[in-house]
């Protein structure tokens, strides 16, 4: 009986149901042993009461060994993939996960003369250096409580917002209001979108850190070196910095941030609109305590919408002091900007990538090790035609060859 019921009924009511669908099967012994013949072994065992041990019993025993030991696996890999899925989606770590300590992210401070940390934190918590545990963003109440303000001390003055070095629970923060006698509604959009972006891209590293805001007020982390117009002061303050790889990695973090920006969010690609010429460009980055790229003034970044996997042109919002003057900017961007023609996308970025590097790696010795590696990508970067131009993807890949090429070259330390 055992050896007829291990045949496949194609007759059962299950099978005509469902034509398609073929029996999970093992191969135990040499014999094919379906799922349901198991079940109909145990039935029969019931139903007859049989008790002994034999050859097609044992048969059956390793099936149901086999089977609770695929079950088994495939809950693993389900429970594994699963995890990984929401680490990777909202960007938490296992430890947090696991409702451990938060991972730490550390550097060293050439500001403080020392290595130090900061928590690793989910979207809607902060983490500053120092702070062994994430906190929630703050509200309105915590930021009414934050006292001492000292105006930062910088060459450039801020368009839409006024700027202050403040101090939370004994950290040291930036907290930047909206001017109010600037530009009406338009300010107040720009200042808005940019608080949305600081929350969407939340503790992405290349992306400065949001810690809180209300209303017209924003809340964010200091990088006590300022904008990277400020790079040359502080490279030569500390010379064992000034060097082909730190200059080149500058390079790449500000390719690598654009490749952050036009690879999308909610629908959209970025690329910049208040980028008139290479200072204006820089004082939207700010230099960390280890000499890297962060975005900060995203108030101004132009969103295009993404329709079929491309993005749709339009143009920069029109203010009467934002000029686009060439070489820096594209030519779709720059001509007859007043009266709103020729509308672009994120390719206008592209074009600027040759010179904002040449300024960060800035010295003649330097540019001589770096730039011929570079001559055909950056002139593809300036062709007249966008759609000649390389992604900002293409860019990164192509530097970080570069870098590899250079740290091997034995010729250059």
């Amino acid at each position: 009986m055992i050896g007829k019921s291990m045949k496949l009924n194609r007759d059962s009511a299950m099978v005509k149901a469902l034509p398609w669908r073929k029996p999970i099967a093992l191969h135990i012994s040499g014999k094919r042993i379906c799922l349901s013949d198991i079940r109909n072994y145990f039935r029969m065992m019931h139903h007859h009461k049989k008790k002994e041990y034999t050859e097609e019993s044992e048969v059956m025993i390793k099936a149901i060994r086999t089977s609770c030991a695929y079950v088994g696996f495939f809950v693993f890999l389900l429970c594994i993939t699963s995890t990984k899925f929401y680490s990777y989606k909202y960007n938490v770590t296992w430890n947090q996960m696991a409702n451990r300590k938060p991972d730490f992210r550390c550097i060293w401070s050439v500001v403080d003369n020392k290595t130090k940390c900061k928590p690793v934190c989910d979207h809607g918590y902060f983490g500053l250096y120092g702070m062994k545990t994430c906190h929630q963003w703050l509200n309105c109440t915590d930021i009414k409580s934050i006292k001492g303000f000292e105006k930062i001390q910088t060459d450039t003055i801020g368009y839409v917002k006024k700027v202050w070095i403040s101090k939370w629970d004994g950290y040291e923060v930036v907290v930047k209001k909206i001017r109010q006698n600037l530009n009406g509604p338009t300010s107040h959009d720009e200042f808005h979108n940019g608080v949305q972006f600081l929350q969407d891209f939340s503790n992405h590293p290349d992306v400065l850190q949001i810690v809180g805001h209300c209303n017209e007020t924003l809340v964010t982390e200091l990088h006590a070196m300022a904008d990277a117009t400020n790079l040359e002061k502080h490279l030569r303050q500390n010379k064992e910095f000034d060097n082909v790889f730190v200059r080149f990695q500058l390079c790449i973090d500000f390719v690598r941030i654009m490749t952050t920006l036009h690879s999308g969010h909610g629908g959209k690609v970025f690329a910049h609109c208040d980028a008139g010429n290479v200072n204006i460009m820089l004082q939207q980055y700010l230099l960390t305590d280890d000499f890297r790229l962060v975005i900060s003034d995203v108030d101004s970044l132009l969103g295009f919408d993404i329709r079929d996997g491309v993005s749709q042109k339009r143009m920069c919002p029109f203010k009467s002091d934002r000029n686009y003057f060439q070489p820096f900017n594209a030519p779709e961007q720059y001509f007859n900007h007043k009266l709103k023609t020729f509308p672009y996308d994120e390719k206008i970025d592209i074009w600027k990538i040759p010179n904002i590097c040449d300024r960060l790696l800035y010295r003649n010795s330097i540019k001589r090790e770096v730039l011929p590696h570079l001559t055909a990508l950056h002139k593809r970067c300036k062709s007249s035609d966008p759609k000649g131009r390389p992604t900002a993807l293409e860019v990164l890949k192509i530097y970080e060859y570069t870098y590899k090429i250079l740290k091997n070259d034995s010729q250059i330390y």
